[in-house]
């Protein structure tokens, strides 16, 4: 007979072993070296998440979701596009943040070949980011179908130039170029001409 899963030693084991991949990426990803630096064993990890595929999803869709929160904190009414990316791109290109984004995109190339392994990774991947951005394109006026494509325009450069940072290592170029599209995304205000100055008569 299985024994039942505990929903809070679940959540422990998940929280531990983001912490893992942060420090050693998923490449060549083992559960055994795994297990033990988080003070648990294989076996457990499989009862908790059913396979190493669940469980590396899960691992991504929660540093996923973190990152999302931190990003919800500074998405305000008052903040502009530029902001918003250039505070996400300061954020995931950290050193911190290195092993966690060379993961993402090693297991989003596996997605694309098992999307039904990889469902829960998918769902989170792309599709929130997009969302959250459209709803700020419309409350700056821009109408829906235009938010939506401006959204997925900027979303998808983002995560293009990410990876080609990391491809490169070149992330001076790379962040020169977010900082281009983002010249058209967010133009600054137009400035409003004031009334005539009235010209001096010639004594």
């Amino acid at each position: 007979m299985n024994r039942p899963k505990d929903p809070a030693i679940r959540q422990k084991l998940l929280q531990r072993a983001v912490q893992y991949v942060l420090r050693h990426g998923v490449g060549g990803l083992s559960l055994r070296p795994m297990a033990k630096d988080i003070g648990t064993t294989a076996r457990m990890l499989i009862h908790h998440f059913g396979s190493k595929e669940n469980l590396v999803a899960d691992i991504l869709v929660a540093i996923e979701e973190g990152f999302a929160q931190r990003t919800a904190a500074y998405v305000g009414d008052d903040r502009t596009i530029s902001f918003t990316l250039n505070r996400m791109w300061g954020e995931t290109a950290a050193p911190a943040m290195e092993s966690a984004l060379r993961a993402m995109f090693e297991v989003w190339g596996q997605a694309l070949v098992h999307p039904r392994r990889y469902e829960s990774f998918l769902e989170w991947l792309t599709e929130p980011w997009i969302d959250m951005l459209r709803r700020r394109f419309e409350q700056l006026g821009h109408k829906g179908t235009d938010a939506a494509i401006l959204a997925t325009l900027a979303i998808g450069a983002f995560q293009g130039l990410q990876l080609v940072r990391l491809t490169s290592g070149d992330g001076a170029r790379s962040a020169a170029a977010l900082k281009t599209l983002l010249q058209w995304l967010d133009p600054p205000s137009p400035i409003v001409p004031g009334p005539p100055k009235k010209r001096k008569r010639s004594p």
